[in-house]
């Protein structure tokens, strides 16, 4: 019997190259941003990422340097060669390093001064925490000027980013389809999410969601943020029910 795939799309390649894009147009706009304030070009964007709970399991921690029996656990531990090649960048350093890289790189005079991502959220008026790093305090550091260049940047998406979320939009949509017509009577909301889930992973290679989905039947259309712990999609669809599957 011949199989059918349920998409014809698969999922695309994100290549590094959108990265490195990103993080030129960003060094591109701060250098403009400096140049027509008449400010020097030899100090430093410093972004930080985010950091994992460790969940209070030991197997997990984030340790600067990794003992070789920690490949037993969690897979080979790569050098920093690997990552400079990954990433396709210039150069890697362990965090606890950064502060004398940064001294050892600079080219100007005095302090070397960094420009740290803070300001406020508009949506949560929430402020975002600036970059730390033991030996700081040996460093200029500026708070304002970052923020509205790099929100800019992130606005303007360029042809790789807009494949990427064109992608994302269109095996959503499938998705969709796909639990609109296998829904039938008796099936819980956790089951409609399942399917939704199923088909964005078996052939978006989307293993997680933006956010929860919101599986909702009957009276729970009318609850703006259905799905949640406390109403974790668990009502069964009824004979006469309308269903609304955000995600």
């Amino acid at each position: 019997m011949a199989s059918t795939l349920a998409t014809s799309l698969s999922p695309p390649p994100v290549p590094m190259e959108l990265q490195v894009s990103n993080r030129q147009k960003l060094l591109n706009s701060i250098r403009q941003h400096l140049s027509d304030a008449s400010r020097p070009h030899h100090d430093f964007v410093l972004l930080q990422g985010g950091e994992e709970k460790t969940r209070y399991c030991t197997d997990h921690l984030e340790l600067f340097r990794l003992p070789a029996d920690y490949a037993v656990w969690m897979g080979e531990i790569k050098p920093v060669s690997y990552f400079q090649e990954r990433y396709m960048v210039s150069m890697v350093n362990y965090t606890d390093e950064i502060a004398q890289v940064l001294v050892d790189q600079y080219k100007g005079s005095g302090k070397p001064l960094l420009f740290l991502l803070h300001g406020v959220n508009t949506d949560s008026n929430n402020f975002s925490k600036p970059t730390e790093f033991e030996g700081i305090e040996k460093f200029e550091t500026d708070l304002t000027t970052l923020l509205p260049i790099l929100t800019e940047c992130r606005v303007c998406k360029s042809d790789l980013e807009l494949a990427l979320i064109q992608f994302a939009n269109d095996i959503s949509s499938e998705a969709h389809v796909e639990v609109m017509r296998k829904t039938k009577l008796g099936m819980k909301e956790h089951q409609l999410e399942s399917m939704f889930l199923r088909h964005t992973y078996m052939y978006g290679n989307g293993r997680h969601c933006s956010y929860t989905c919101i599986c909702a039947t009957g009276e729970n259309n009318s609850a703006l943020h259905y799905g949640h712990d406390a109403a974790p999609n668990d009502r069964i669809l009824e004979d006469g029910d309308m269903a609304m599957h955000l995600r």
